[in-house]
């Protein structure tokens, strides 16, 4: 498996920022604001979503909206915010974590109010993907660090894999599949299919605690997977969105009307920002989402106030899947169609 980030410079507890690289970044915002993206100010419904070729989703963890832009510890991300489409206005549903991975896949919480292991019996995306002839993974890094062999694992908050940051083995139907559940692989499997241009439809990764943001517990000050380390955090997430993207692509898969979605579960702990839209009013905070797409190489940004449900919601029309959940009501959960796919 290649490399796909590490952790690195600038251990500043809290959110200040470490001066590193502080001119190019603010370089970056200032070129932003000052001459594009071109903004999107008006309805999510541009244009009806065209058909995508592969559809990448990584979802990153606790981090505001404010902890990211402008932050020099997270060069990328901020280039990425200037170069491609930016939702500016893109909340997360609830907190705490897993709630929003179980929303982001079934159109709902679905009563999920906790990180608790669950096992819920509602229709979800892999019921849309299958019965529209679509392929799908989730890859999961570091599932089987440490000996670990077992999907269900429980989460036990110092995990590099976490089963709350994993929601496609809560939904009794994949749980109890066993085709299903072999869809639910290591990271590592990510590579060979990209290089043996095998990867599927629908790849939703989540990266493990050392480099999604989240950190984990520990009593070592020199460990930079540490809650204390938040900056080496943010940069080690950062370096692994650059090389993944990268990969994503330079591969054979980037084709047609691939998109790749990047977004927050929800903002900063301790969980302050209560900000939401979207039937889901309180929210999980104000996060970043970046979507990226091959056909349309513009840069842009959307007002619009998006979240979870309206990324799902993108997706399910992009493939005409039909609607779960809150994604069905289009008055209020409006596609992200001013950031994805071909101009209208």
């Amino acid at each position: 498996m290649r490399n796909r980030g590490f952790l690195g410079a600038g251990g500043v507890r809290g959110r200040a920022f470490a001066p590193v690289g502080l001119a190019l970044v603010a370089a970056l915002v200032v070129s932003m604001m000052a001459f594009g993206p071109a903004r999107a100010d008006g309805s999510g419904n541009r244009s009806d979503l065209k058909n995508f070729q592969h559809v990448f989703i990584i979802m990153m963890e606790n981090t505001s909206y404010s902890s990211l832009i402008g932050n020099p510890n997270a060069p990328w991300i901020n280039s990425a915010a200037a170069t491609y489409g930016l939702a500016a206005n893109y909340f997360g549903v609830t907190h705490p974590s897993q709630p929003n991975y179980i929303a982001a896949t079934s159109g709902s919480t679905n009563g999920v109010t906790t990180d608790n292991d669950v096992t819920i019996d509602v229709p979800n995306i892999v019921d849309q993907l299958e019965s529209h002839g679509k392929t799908w993974k989730a890859y999961m890094q570091s599932i089987f660090a440490d000996g670990n062999t077992d999907k269900l694992a429980s989460s036990a908050g110092n995990q590099l894999y976490e089963r709350k940051h994993n929601p496609f083995v809560s939904y009794l139907d994949v749980q109890t599949n066993a085709a299903r559940m072999a869809n639910v692989v290591d990271l590592s499997q990510f590579d060979t299919d990209l290089a043996n241009n095998t990867v599927p439809d629908y790849s939703w990764i989540s990266p493990d605690q050392c480099h999604d943001m989240h950190g984990r517990g520990s009593s070592d000050p020199n460990d930079l997977c540490s809650f204390s380390h938040e900056q080496d955090l943010i940069a080690a997430g950062d370096a692994f969105l650059s090389a993944t993207v990268s990969e994503i692509m330079q591969s054979r898969a980037w084709t047609g009307n691939s998109v790749i979605f990047i977004t927050w579960d929800e903002s900063d702990f301790p969980f302050g920002d209560t900000g939401g839209c979207c039937d889901a009013n309180p929210g999980g905070g104000h996060v970043v989402t970046l979507t990226i797409s091959h056909s349309d190489h513009s840069a842009r940004s959307s007002n619009v106030a998006y979240n979870h449900y309206s990324m799902l919601a993108t997706i399910e029309g992009g493939w005409k899947l039909g609607c779960l959940a809150f994604t069905c009501d289009s008055a209020n959960v409006p596609p992200m169609s001013d950031l994805v796919g071909p101009q209208g």
